[in-house]
């Protein structure tokens, strides 16, 4: 979903001027009452998608689903096991028989990862895949795995890869020792590299005069790699500061890339109520990341008793789209998270397209100016729900001189709701000598929201 040139409102970064507006952060259309999965095979013990990555399968047109199941019951390194799903719309999903891990005296389930086949490994946690040919065929699927082990030695992140993401094989060596049990990889289209958000190796801040060390906050940190085996120093990139409330920790982050910046669906723990749930946060690089939300919910809790009323975390995978909306899967639960009795359940929603957060206005008309960016088309499309209002927009010079042909005066007006409005001036969409060029676009409207704006050259396809 990468585009350099969809330009979100999800922060202030390419904002230059604003006024009489809002940010508001996107809400999902439609959210799963029911977890669309269970856990409903002995070996998945009672809860099922702590982690998990889903994918379209753009050959079949169907999904792709790796995910953790977790059961207390079983003996220590039984109770994380990583499992395979299909699916032909993301929403009913089958458990197919791989038949290659034995487990309960044979091989009829869908595990592709045992721990206890590793010698000495006592847990394990996973979280993000990656497709691509780095590595040559054998090494096409890729997902980073926390192991401990029985005494803590080689203890850390490892590497599994598979030519189809059936049969899976580990590299002998950690690619992180020592990182923390959270962790997630994203490949940037920008770079080539793979980046990692890992939790760092801990460390204790001490009192003195013999008092016990301070609590162990939790953060995120990045490392970027060539080759998904070797990788950097670390980072830390998220960290609680003083407008964070008491107990607000980083759990850690669902990274994707999105239009022509990161996003990250930042499961946000706090430990003084013991419940976690979503926030957003952007960036352009990678490295400095924006809150504007921090402290609202871009998924929240379910209701009081349901089956997600105490925890809530993304799966690490961009969302799918479908038309002009965007499916998302997320994990709930209703334990809290220090309580072994854990249960667990797959849920999904649906968003508008893009429409992530934005800026709202109303009565009075609202102003948006940015920053200079490439005009990388010849048309321009506004993504705006003002069904209740209006909008204009104006294509000025990066000095700010306007530019005769698209003024406000002359842009046609724009009124509905619509995730690719097509900018025109008198009747035309064309930008004229501007496409290519750095340019500032101005927006004006009322009762209403603007979630983004893009350059191209013809409507996106929202079948």
């Amino acid at each position: 979903m990468y585009d350099p040139h969809l330009h979100l409102f999800v922060d202030d970064a390419e904002v230059d001027a604003s006024w009489n507006v809002t940010p508001t952060i996107g809400r999902p259309e439609r959210r799963t009452h029911d977890p669309i999965m269970t856990a409903d095979q002995p070996w998945e013990g009672r809860g099922v998608g702590m982690d998990l990555s889903i994918l379209k399968d753009e050959a079949t047109g169907g999904f792709r689903m790796w995910y953790r199941s977790f059961d207390y019951d079983s003996p220590t390194g039984d109770q994380v096991l990583l499992n395979y799903a299909e699916s032909d719309d993301g929403i009913n999903w089958t458990k197919p028989n791989l038949g290659q891990i034995e487990f309960g005296g044979n091989s009829n389930n869908n595990i592709f990862h045992r721990p206890s086949l590793i010698p000495g490994c006592r847990a394990m946690e996973s979280h993000g895949l990656i497709v691509d040919d780095v590595g040559g065929p054998q090494r096409r699927y890729k997902i980073p795995v926390y192991h401990s082990f029985h005494g803590d030695q080689g203890n850390g992140l490892y590497a599994l890869f598979s030519p189809d993401g059936i049969s899976w094989t580990q590299h002998p060596e950690p690619i992180y020792a020592q990182a923390g049990d959270r962790h997630s990889a994203i490949k940037d289209p920008v770079s080539g590299a793979y980046w990692l958000f890992l939790r760092p190796p801990r460390y204790h801040a001490r009192m003195g005069n013999g008092a016990p060390p301070l609590p162990y906050k939790r953060v995120v940190a990045r490392a970027t790699s060539q080759d998904f085996a070797n990788w950097s120093d670390y980072t830390i990139v998220l960290r609680n500061d003083a407008f964070d409330t008491r107990g607000t920790e980083f759990y850690n982050i669902a990274p994707i890339v999105y239009g022509n910046r990161y996003l990250a669906f930042v499961n946000l723990y706090d430990t003084e109520v013991e419940r976690m749930w979503v926030t957003l946060a952007s960036s352009l690089d990678g490295l400095h990341w924006q809150r504007p939300f921090r402290r609202e919910r871009f998924v929240d809790l379910g209701a009081e008793g349901g089956w997600d009323d105490s925890w809530v975390n993304m799966s690490d995978s961009p969302p799918v789209r479908e038309g002009d909306r965007m499916r998302f899967w997320f994990h709930g639960r209703e334990e809290a998270h220090a309580v072994n009795y854990r249960t667990g359940g797959i849920g999904t929603f649906v968003l508008g397209l893009d429409r992530f957060a934005g800026l709202s206005a109303g009565r009075e008309s609202g102003w948006i100016v940015t920053d200079r960016v490439e005009a990388g088309g010849s048309r321009l499309f506004l993504n705006a729900n003002v069904r209740n209002g209006w909008a204009k927009v104006e294509v000025r010079t990066s000095n700010g001189t306007p530019i005769p042909g698209l003024t406000l005066d002359e842009c046609d007006e724009i009124r509905g709701d619509s995730v690719e409005h097509p900018v025109t001036w008198n009747g035309s969409p064309n930008l004229g000598a501007v496409a290519g060029e750095r340019a500032r676009v101005h927006i004006e409207f009322s009762y209403g929201q603007v979630f983004a704006y893009r350059f191209g050259n013809e409507a996106r396809d929202l079948s």
